[in-house]
């Protein structure tokens, strides 16, 4: 069973769902019957991605900073909480930085009993966690080398899925398989020098 992780709305990072809902509400009120029909399909997909995301098991929680400085590391508190009654299958969590960094890597807390299973590339890093016991969650840091010659905006993203896989799967073929079908929680912080 495959599950994608959903985002709440009272968080820093909106959830893409909540975006759709918001704007498909001005075509609605078009006179013209072509838009109506257009709104009506897309307010039904907007409501379908909002039950998905009100539905899912697990929610992702993102603290970012608004500005970061070329050449600094950068970090972004990552927490994950489970909204079942029940323990959760294993989490892939993905985090990509487009451009602008030169190195990402998730760390978890020491002393810690995650065992997680991680991979480190340049613009993103890859994890896949063990399930989540009741009412608990996991905290850990997303940090990322910003280069020294960025410039304008850098942007994050992260999101993932609950699969029920063993925790030695290898991150990138969960990625290959899920990277369509993750709602991404996008981050923008300025750069400056």
């Amino acid at each position: 069973m495959r599950t994608l992780i959903g985002k709440p709305t009272a968080l820093l990072a909106v959830p893409l769902a909540a975006g759709a809902l918001v704007a498909s509400g001005a075509p609605a009120s078009a006179a013209s019957s072509a838009a109506s029909t257009a709104s009506t399909s897309s307010t039904a997909v907007a409501a379908s991605a909002a039950t998905t995301a009100a539905s899912a098991p697990v929610r992702i929680q993102i603290s970012y900073p608004y500005s970061v400085r070329a050449g600094r590391v950068v970090s972004f508190k990552v927490r994950l909480i489970n909204k079942l009654r029940t323990k959760t299958d294993e989490i892939f969590l993905a985090v990509k930085f487009p451009k602008n960094v030169t190195k990402t890597r998730i760390y978890v807390p020491h002393g810690s009993n995650y065992h997680e299973h991680c991979t480190r590339e340049r613009t993103r890093a890859l994890c896949v966690l063990p399930g989540l016991k009741k009412g608990n969650s996991y905290t850990f840091w997303a940090k990322a080398q910003v280069s020294g010659s960025a410039r304008g905006k850098l942007y994050g993203y992260f999101g993932g899925a609950v699969v029920d896989t063993s925790t030695n799967t290898d991150p990138r073929e969960l990625l290959s398989e899920f990277g369509d079908s993750i709602g991404w929680v996008k981050s923008k912080s300025s750069i400056y020098r």
